[in-house]
């Protein structure tokens, strides 16, 4: 082994190659320079080299050292992001018709480089409607004044208020004037019916003006109230902002606004959603909406799945830093930006179908994004996931199981619990909606977080005696489920 050699480059690969990729690379060079076999005159020290190439990137453990050695002597391909997966089982039994393997992805920026900050590109779409009025319109505008103060010289800022109709009350401006922003923001007042669609349009052209691909662009919307009939409209402009790179981030101040529409405009988008149970929750959370912006290494991260003949994707969840179902289309996984200090995490729950006695690849997962800060655009990592098939059953018990995925599946199963309790309860099943949310109790409780489990059984009582949930409880138990902190572990 030459570590001096790039043997990469010899088969014409890239250091994410797959080991099948390797191997095909190796056997197209080979046959065209061998000896025996090459079609034009050619020295035959190319064919020693692939060869040579091969015997170390075509066998696993030789593959580890020589990148380990490689990159401890800085010789190593530099790559913006790294990831690390952990697996629920080394071993799968061979006669199991069907059986499940869960893997977790740990994604985070490569340790090698100094971390800097990007331009902001943020827009404010403020919710001013008649049921806005009062202290929630109010706490609204001071965070948004203090954001407009917080933000840098490289830093844009748009203001958006709307209600039936669309204002662009501060259009986006890098280096913006705080005092006239100020009095712009001071001078909003609540009137008129909610409609989400002219807002976030309104806002997302704001954006559009210094959208730019080293640069952070986000939408901020803030509303109390559930939208006109314009649900879906919704939807396909948050499809398109996440295309161009725009995360939005909807919050539902109090508790008459549809979970549902503000979640999937999120997650369309790659951004998230948060629930504000009281206005002097607002600036809080806005304050740290900015700090995570500021903090973004990696933008547009996207988790492609293959899957072998026989294997399904049956679940995918986020699981940190924050919590949410993700969407498999088209073969892949959105997961919108990295922060420089706070690792995303992915939970797949696989189906794997039953395969004779040996070693099979089951999945290739490939990793794209763009860091901008490094300059570096279609960031790739890829991965084989392959598992041992045995005739014997499997020596395996619980504490085998890494730490990391423990925890994140105690995450998933609880998220999951409350939300087959409203599944149960919009069914009119009352009485399984009430165990349900016992159960979750009880897990809470075991978990140590007795407000939470206080707030569920409270819940359940009260779904038991009227048939219905309190709009309150419902929110507070879906996103405090979501925020809980069960424990990381390492992987």
């Amino acid at each position: 082994m030459d570590i001096d050699k790039d043997y990469y480059a010899v088969l014409g690969l890239s250091t994410s190659a797959t080991q099948e990729e390797i191997q095909r690379a190796y056997h197209k060079l080979a046959r065209r320079y061998h000896p025996d076999s090459r079609e034009v005159s050619t020295p035959t020290t190319l064919f020693h080299e692939v060869h040579e190439a091969y015997a170390v990137l075509g066998e696993a453990e030789k593959r580890r050292a020589y990148d380990r050695q490689r990159e401890e002597h800085g010789l190593g391909e530099e790559v913006g992001l790294a990831w690390n997966i952990a697996l629920s089982a080394e071993r799968l039994h061979a006669s199991h018709q069907e059986q499940m393997l869960y893997a977790l992805v740990e994604i985070e920026p490569a340790t090698t480089f100094e971390r800097g900050r990007l331009p902001l590109n943020v827009c404010l779409v403020i919710d001013c409607s008649t049921s806005m009025k009062g202290a929630r319109l109010e706490r609204v505008k001071e965070a948004a004044c203090q954001i407009a103060d917080k933000l840098g010289d490289d830093d844009a800022l748009a203001i958006v208020a709307f209600d039936d109709r669309a204002e662009v009350v501060l259009p986006s401006q890098v280096g913006v004037n705080s005092a006239k922003a100020r009095a712009k923001i001071t001078a909003l007042r609540a009137a008129g019916g909610t409609e989400i669609l002219q807002g976030l349009r309104a806002g997302l052209a704001e954006l559009d003006a210094n959208r730019g691909e080293h640069v952070i662009s986000h939408l901020l919307l803030l509303t109390d109230g559930r939208t006109y009939g314009d649900d879906e409209e919704c939807i396909v402009e948050a499809e398109k902002a996440g295309a161009r790179d725009i995360g939005i981030t909807a919050m539902g101040i109090g508790e008459d606004w549809n979970d549902v529409l503000l979640d999937e405009m999120a997650s369309r988008s790659g951004g998230t959603s948060a629930y504000i149970a009281s206005p002097t929750q607002v600036l809080t959370l806005l304050r740290d909406k900015i700090r995570s912006l500021v903090a973004v290494f990696a933008t547009g991260l996207t988790l492609g799945v293959r899957k072998a003949a026989g294997v399904r994707l049956e679940s995918a969840f986020l699981t940190s830093p924050d919590l949410k179902p993700l969407a498999f289309s088209d073969g892949r996984l959105k997961l919108g930006s990295l922060e420089a200090d706070a690792p995303m995490r992915i939970l797949l729950e696989i189906e794997v179908g039953q395969r004779p006695a040996g070693e099979h690849r089951l999945l290739q997962l490939e990793l794209t994004g763009d860091v901008p800060i490094l300059g570096r655009q279609g960031e790739i990592l890829r991965r084989d996931i392959r598992r041992v098939f045995t005739d014997d059953e499997p020596a395996q018990s619980e504490r085998d199981v890494p730490l990391a995925v423990v925890n994140a599946l105690r995450r998933v199963t609880l998220y999951r619990m409350q939300e087959q309790a409203w599944t149960a309860l919009d069914e009119g099943k009352v009485q399984q909606a009430t165990r349900q949310l016992e159960m979750v109790a009880t897990r809470l409780f075991d978990l140590g977080q007795k407000r939470l489990a206080q707030a569920a059984m409270l819940e359940a009582g009260h779904v038991a005696r009227v048939g219905n949930a309190t709009a309150r409880g419902r929110k507070r138990i879906k996103y405090g489920t979501r925020s809980l902190d069960v424990g990381g572990g390492s992987l």
